[in-house]
């Protein structure tokens, strides 16, 4: 009797549960639907764009068109960032404007795309990660990542980059990528996803279907690919298919490359073949899409920005990314506004994005916690364990050393009086020398925590500002000249 109990509990149990999570869903699409219909057509149209903000604070002009339009969500760049109180307070204020929350994000890639760089953890390069190839690490750099963002009040990171790197000549994306392996990039992006979302930060997969066959940059021209169908999808898209099998995709970016065997007329981002056919459809995604940014010159050479951000909007692009001025921002939204009057595009196709912007929304941006400022002695910590394991592929050696022999190890900078680095460090200075031999072969987050000896040639006029407190080698008249000049640890 009791062994049929057990049968009948197991039986039953799933039920239940699965009918809480229907009943569940159901209250809040009925949520979101009512949220939609009291929205005004400017409200609609507006939550359909991400745009950049001009400054470091939020300017009247900004502020009257977002109340109006209730942007949908806001991409912060260097120039936005003076301090992390700064940054923290501007988000607040941007967050009080508008009734629906929003899509607060940057691109914080790690390495080389790194916008906010005056938080506790700058991270490793994903390409770095990938030859690492360890798991731990990539969960680890997701949570951190998360956690740091989430502590001034960005919700969203525009990464991972999905795409498989097939040819080094591949500039704009290289180091970017997890790697040359499909397999490998499909389990670290998904990893990563995962880890980051599981601490509060929305993930932006990208660049669908994949740009890392590419020799040309989208931010200078347009891009036609002729890589075949069938390589395509064995390769490049099962990084994207591997995260939405697992559920893990709630945002994925368009590219701006024109894949010819696929479509021939239109790039990615605007193309219904690749968008609807493979990615709605074959590949089963019914999550949010976001474009590249329109500015680009792939897209802003070819279309002009009213009639992409027309097409991206009539297609299945639900958020289209524009970072640019407020003056063609503007553009773009009223000419969306006169071509809902045309009956260009409808209300109901409005309102199908809408209702899957606000359903992501409701999932990560209502009642969110504060989160607490990330420890800075152990984020470093765990910086300095990756470097280490990394340093055979970037042409590293780093050493450990007490503060006193770093003092007492250091005696060929000692004899030049003028140079005086040794009195300039700073007293949170992480115990450790890293010797370099490559310019750009080391995550510019240890610059500045750490003493660098570069061993390689002098470096050119155009570097300097990469260099800020670094210990340069002294045998190189530029160097030492310079490190005489850079040598207070700013």
């Amino acid at each position: 009797m009791k062994f049929i109990i057990i049968i009948l509990i197991f039986i039953i149990t799933p039920a239940i549960f699965s009918e809480e999570i229907n009943k569940s869903t159901n209250e809040i699409d009925i949520k979101i639907k009512n949220i939609i219909s009291k929205m005004t057509m400017e409200e609609k149209i507006g939550q359909l764009f991400n745009i950049a903000i001009v400054g470091k604070k939020l300017k009247p002009e900004y502020r009257k068109f977002i109340e109006k339009y209730q942007i949908g969500g806001v991409t912060l760049f260097n120039y936005n960032i003076k301090s992390k109180t700064q940054l923290k307070s501007f988000i607040k204020e941007l967050q009080s404007v508008s009734k629906i929350p929003m899509f607060i994000s940057v691109d914080q890639e790690g390495g080389r795309i790194t916008r906010y760089k005056k938080g506790n953890f700058l991270p490793p390069s994903p390409y770095l990660m990938g030859k690492l190839n360890d798991e731990d690490i990539v969960k680890k750099v997701g949570e951190y990542t998360a956690k740091d963002l989430l502590f001034v009040g960005i919700n969203l990171n525009i990464a991972p980059v999905a795409d498989i790197l097939s040819t080094y000549k591949n500039k704009a994306i290289f180091d970017r990528s997890f790697g040359e392996n499909s397999k490998k990039v499909s389990k670290l992006v998904s990893l990563y996803i995962k880890s980051l979302q599981d601490n509060g930060v929305i993930a932006v997969i990208k660049h669908f279907p994949g740009q890392g066959s590419i020799k040309q940059d989208t931010h200078k021209t347009l891009p036609y690919s002729k890589i075949k169908t069938e390589l395509l999808f064995k390769r490049d898209l099962l990084p994207f298919k591997e995260a939405i099998d697992k559920n893990l995709v709630n945002i994925v970016m368009s590219s701006h490359v024109i894949f010819a065997n696929i479509d021939h007329k239109y790039p990615a981002t605007l193309s219904k073949k690749l968008l609807n056919g493979i990615l709605r459809k074959k590949l089963n995604y019914n999550g949010i899409i976001f474009t590249d940014g329109l500015e680009m010159m792939a897209i802003l050479k070819t279309y002009g920005l009213e009639k992409a951000t027309l097409l991206a909007l009539q297609g299945e692009v639900d958020v289209v990314t524009i970072n640019w001025d407020l003056k063609n921002v503007k553009r773009a939204i009223y000419f969306i506004e006169k071509s809902l009057k045309e009956k260009k595009i409808t209300e109901e196709l409005i309102n199908q994005k809408l209702f899957r912007i606000l359903k992501v929304k409701e999932k990560y941006l209502y009642n969110k916690k504060e989160e607490k400022e990330l420890n800075k002695k152990e984020v470093d910590k765990f910086l300095m364990s990756v470097y280490k394991k990394g340093a055979r592929y970037q042409n590293i050696e780093i050493k450990d050393f007490s503060n006193k022999d770093i003092y007492s190890n250091m005696k060929a900078f000692k004899k030049n009086k003028k140079i005086n680095y040794l009195k300039s460090m700073p007293k949170h200075i992480s115990n450790s020398i890293i010797i370099i031999s490559k310019l750009g072969s080391i995550s510019r987050s240890l610059y500045k925590n750490n003493i660098i000896i570069y061993l390689g040639a002098d470096i050119d006029m155009k570097r300097r500002k990469y260099f800020k407190g670094i210990i340069l080698n002294e045998n190189n008249k530029y160097t030492r000249k310079l490190a005489i000049k850079k040598s207070t640890y700013k």
